[in-house]
């Protein structure tokens, strides 16, 4: 695998150098296990800038349930189905809280969004470097106006 990197020197689609390490730009995808059932809306990918995936939950935020210590995104959904991160938190031992604040995300009422829930990361740690990894999607204000 490093021959691959080593070959793309970071100038491959998708791809940016930083420092020695080469890093990816932030996606999600839906399941491809799941394609054509009912089930496909309610899981996605996020692939990481380390190109790690990682599976999330998807809910509707008015019905996304409070899970003590896992990583909650909440997702722009544009007209295309695009996804986007306007937030990424770990939702820790108060989870009604970080829930409640998330739910306060979207910046206009006409703002689809979504909640996504990873359940799989099991220490603070784990989760820690999970939102790490999927930070550089995050939306920046300028960009949040305009979803």
């Amino acid at each position: 695998m490093q021959a691959l990197w080593d070959e793309l020197g970071g100038d491959g689609v998708g791809f940016a150098k930083r420092g020695r390490e080469t890093r990816r730009s932030v996606d999600n995808l839906e399941l491809a296990a799941l394609e054509g059932n009912a089930l496909a809306r309610r899981f996605r990918y996020w692939r990481g800038a380390s190109g790690r995936r990682y599976l999330f939950s998807v809910y509707n935020p008015a019905s996304c349930p409070a899970y003590e210590d896992v990583v909650l995104i909440v997702a722009a959904v544009a007209e295309s189905g695009e996804r986007r991160i306007l937030s990424i938190i770990d939702t820790g031992a108060l989870p009604e809280l970080a829930v409640a604040r998330a739910r306060e995300i979207a910046t206009s009422p006409d703002m689809r969004v979504e909640h996504h829930v990873h359940l799989l990361a099991g220490s603070r740690a784990e989760r820690a470097a999970t939102i790490d990894d999927l930070r550089p999607g995050l939306m920046t204000p300028a960009v949040r106006s305009r979803a």
